[in-house]
């Protein structure tokens, strides 16, 4: 629908075409679902109520846009608590990792969720999400989540790019008891000697009756052998 990009000086007026596929969009979300187009993302808050959850430095004439193109439907954008997000991805990224520290149980509201078992994370699907490709085409994915638990005993889910921001790399990229290796990281089991307590294999999309994340398909993965299932 809109493009960072584009050259937003000058009058802007949305065609019928913009109104109706916007339309059909929103309307579509269920509540609390969310909807990301280009560099902005948007969560469902009200019968007639999205809000801007983020958005990157330059996709600020593009939020503009999405606003105006909601009030001509009847529609409500809420951009008062959006995260921006610096365009400078190393930027982008410390200033997440430093705001997922501060991210509290939503239930008790006494929890970090950095303290909570990040080990023994539950990797979800829960619904889906639409998006917009490059080409323009909506299409429809599973909607992964992360599962917690805090000391309150109330489940919180994380998407997986906020599970990643909390756990780090390592936890990211384990699964199951898999974790990916490398090349060299072959060669040294072999020349330490503990390759053959290692179980390999290249993970599909299901492994053991459960779905595999999304980011660990494809990839060569270890775990020990007394953990590989029957």
């Amino acid at each position: 629908m809109v493009n960072e990009e584009d050259d937003f000086t000058g009058p802007w007026e949305p065609t019928e075409e913009d109104l109706e596929w916007t339309r059909g969009v929103v309307e579509s979300l269920e509540m609390n679902q969310d909807w990301m187009e280009g560099e902005m993302a948007f969560r469902r808050t009200g019968d007639t109520t999205l809000t801007l959850l983020t958005r990157t430095e330059r996709a600020e004439s593009a939020s503009r846009r999405v606003e105006v193109v909601l009030q001509m439907i009847g529609w409500h954008l809420d951009m008062t608590q959006a995260k921006i997000i610096p365009d400078d991805p190393q930027l982008a990224t410390e200033m997440m990792q430093k705001e997922a520290q501060s991210w509290m149980c939503p239930h008790c509201e006494k929890t970090p969720v950095v303290n909570m078992d990040l080990e023994n994370a539950q990797w979800e699907v829960l619904g889906n999400n639409q998006f917009v490709d490059e080409s323009g085409q909506e299409s429809v994915t599973d909607r992964w989540v992360v599962g917690l638990t805090c000391e309150c005993g109330e489940p919180i889910y994380l998407s997986p790019d906020d599970y990643y921001l909390i756990a780090g790399d390592e936890l990211f990229y384990t699964w199951e008891g898999w974790f990916p290796i490398q090349p060299e990281q072959i060669m040294e089991a072999v020349d330490k000697g503990y390759w053959e307590d290692l179980y390999a294999r290249p993970l599909g999309s299901s492994r053991g009756g459960k779905p595999v994340p999304l980011h660990m398909r494809g990839l060569m993965c270890v775990r020990r052998k007394e953990e590989e299932e029957e």
